[in-house]
C-alpha cells in the first residue's frame, strides 16, 4: 500500500487486488483421447497437449493477481478416465500453471474416484507444480496448519476456504482429511482465518443440484451461515451450469455456481460457464468488493470451433459463425445464450 511509503493522508490512494475465478476444470474420456497427441502413447503422460484450453481468456488471465480453478478430478493414476471415476493426465494442470491459474481447488464430489492412490498422485503432481491448492491435505494436522489458504498479495492477505458437499458415498481414505460442508468445521475454518490475519475471506463451496439454473434452499442455507460467520464472498461450483450473481444489502456477494469452464457435457446450458472478475479495494478502512464482472463462456468442443477443446467468451464471438468447422455449434451458442440472458435478465 502506498501507506507504507509515508505518503500524507491527502496523497494515499487505495490499492487493488484483482481476483479472477472459474468453474469446473472437468476431464471426461473424450477430452483426455482429444488430447493425446497423433501417434502418442496413452501412458506417457508427455503425450497430451492441451495448450488449447485456455488460450482464449489469457487477457483476464493475465491482468489479474490471483485465478482460481476448480479442478475437479484426480491427477496421474494409469489408466487416465473420465466419467465416473476420473483420473487426469499431469499434463493438465500443467497447462493450468502455463496459462496462470494460480491457485486449484480441491474439495470436490470427484476427488476420491481413483481412492488413495489417486489422492497420493494428485498430492504429489499438485505439490511438484508449486501452485497453492486448497481443500484437501495429507492428515488433519496438514489441515489445521495451511486452511484457510491465506495469500499476501502486495501485504494484502486474502484467505480462500474450499468446501465439498461430499465425495460421492467414496470413503475419504485416511489420514487424508478433504473439507466437507459442515457447520462446526466452517466456523473453525472462517475463525481461524481471522485469527491469523485474513482480511477477506472467500469461502468456494462446491455445493448446489446439478443441471439447475437456480440456486436451493440448501444453498441459501450454506450461504447465511458462511456470512453469518464472516465470510467476505463466496464463489460456488458443481451445479456444471451457471447459476446468477447477488449482492447482498451489505455488499457482500454470493456468486451461486461458475458452472463448467471447461468439460465434455452437451446438456442445456452445460457449454455456458462464468468467469467472474473480482477487483477488491485496499485502504486503511480494510478491504471491500469495488466490482464484480461476470464474463460468460462457451465450451466448444472438438472439431466444432477448433481441433481440440477451448473456451471462448461468447459476446467476443457472436457474429463469427463462418469461423467454425462446425457452424451448427455456432447456433447452439447463441441459442443457449439468448435463452439464458432471458432467464436471468441479463
Amino acid at each position: 500500500m502506498l501507506l507504507a511509503l509515508g505518503l500524507p493522508a491527502a496523497a494515499r490512494q487505495p490499492d487493488t487486488v484483482r481476483v479472477v475465478f472459474v468453474g469446473d476444470v472437468m476431464s471426461h474420456g473424450p477430452q483426455v483421447t482429444a488430447a493425446l497427441r497423433h501417434g502418442g502413447n496413452p501412458a506417457n503422460p508427455a503425450d497430451y497437449d492441451y495448450g488449447s484450453y485456455f488460450q482464449y481468456v489469457q487477457p483476464w488471465f493475465q491482468e489479474a493477481d490471483l485465478v482460481v480453478a476448480n479442478m475437479e478430478f484426480p491427477v496421474g493414476v494409469l489408466p487416465y478416465s473420465g466419467y465416473p471415476f476420473f483420473s487426469a493426465p499431469p499434463a493438465l494442470p500443467d497447462e493450468a500453471k502455463r496459462s496462470h491459474v494460480t491457485v486449484f481447488l480441491t474439495a470436490n464430489n470427484h476427488l476420491c474416484d481413483r481412492g488413495r492412490v489417486g489422492l497420493d498422485s494428485t498430492y504429489v503432481n499438485y505439490s511438484r507444480l508449486g501452485v497453492p491448492f486448497t481443500g484437501f491435505y495429507r492428515s488433519a494436522g496438514e489441515e489445521y496448519e495451511n486452511d484457510p489458504l491465506i495469500l499476501n498479495i502486495r501485504g494484502h492477505r486474502i484467505a480462500l476456504a474450499n468446501f465439498t458437499y461430499g465425495t460421492n458415498g467414496l470413503p475419504i481414505p485416511p489420514p487424508y482429511h478433504i473439507n466437507r460442508l459442515d457447520s462446526a468445521h466452517i466456523r473453525e475454518v472462517l475463525a481461524r482465518g481471522r485469527a491469523r490475519g485474513a482480511e477477506f475471506l472467500i469461502a468456494l463451496p462446491h455445493w448446489g443440484e446439478e443441471y439447475q439454473l437456480t440456486p436451493n434452499a440448501t444453498q441459501r442455507q450454506w450461504a447465511d451461515l458462511f456470512f453469518r460467520e464472516g465470510a467476505d464472498a463466496i464463489v460456488g461450483a458443481h451445479t456444471h451450469v451457471v447459476q446468477p450473481v447477488e449482492t447482498r444489502a451489505d455488499g457482500r456477494p454470493v456468486a451461486w455456481s461458475l458452472g463448467n469452464f471447461i468439460s465434455n457435457q452437451p446438456f442445456p446450458y452445460s457449454q455456458i460457464g462464468m468467469l467472474l472478475s473480482m477487483t477488491l479495494v485496499c485502504d486503511e478502512d480494510g478491504i471491500r468488493v469495488a466490482e464484480l464482472v461476470p464474463t460468460y463462456l462457451w465450451c466448444s468442443r472438438k472439431r466444432m470451433l477448433e481441433a481440440n477443446y477451448t473456451v471462448i467468451p461468447i459476446l467476443e464471438w457472436i457474429g463469427t459463425r463462418d469461423r467454425w468447422l462446425d457452424p451448427s455449434e455456432y447456433d447452439k451458442m447463441v441459442r443457449e445464450w439468448t435463452d439464458l440472458k432471458h432467464k436471468f435478465g441479463l
